[in-house]
């Protein structure tokens, strides 16, 4: 039995520079950080070719440069968290997964991130 139809819109390898990070350097210069990120919608029949009927991957993005527009943020964490909780104000949004990575942190490391998952409890 099918239940409520859903697609996922997808941000893939977006990279931005950020103010992000606890050390003393990471407060005086932006860094790269890499953004990947899947929201599951519910699924609009009568999508039509409006952009106002379904979540747009260009919405996506500007709430990501919303967020960091802000100011300074001391984790990617709270980075993360702060990206959900605005795209989660869209009813139309059932879950978001949102991965972010620093990719200048260490020489040893191509990259260091989070990963999370929230639910819209709407």
């Amino acid at each position: 039995m099918i239940k409520e139809k859903k697609y996922l819109v997808i941000v893939k390898n977006l990279i931005l520079n950020a103010y992000v990070g606890i050390y003393p350097k990471e407060k005086k210069k932006k860094q790269k950080v890499r953004f990947n990120i899947e929201v599951t919608a519910k699924d609009n029949i009568k999508i039509k070719n409006k952009i106002s009927n379904f979540i747009s991957y260009d919405d996506i993005i500007k709430n990501v440069k919303k967020v960091l527009n802000k100011a300074h943020i001391p984790l990617v964490e709270n980075m993360a968290e702060q990206i959900a909780k605005i795209c989660l104000k869209d009813k139309r949004i059932l879950k978001i997964k949102i991965k972010i990575e620093k990719l200048e942190p260490f020489k040893e490391a191509e990259s260091v991130g989070v990963e999370i998952i929230r639910l819209n409890k709407k």
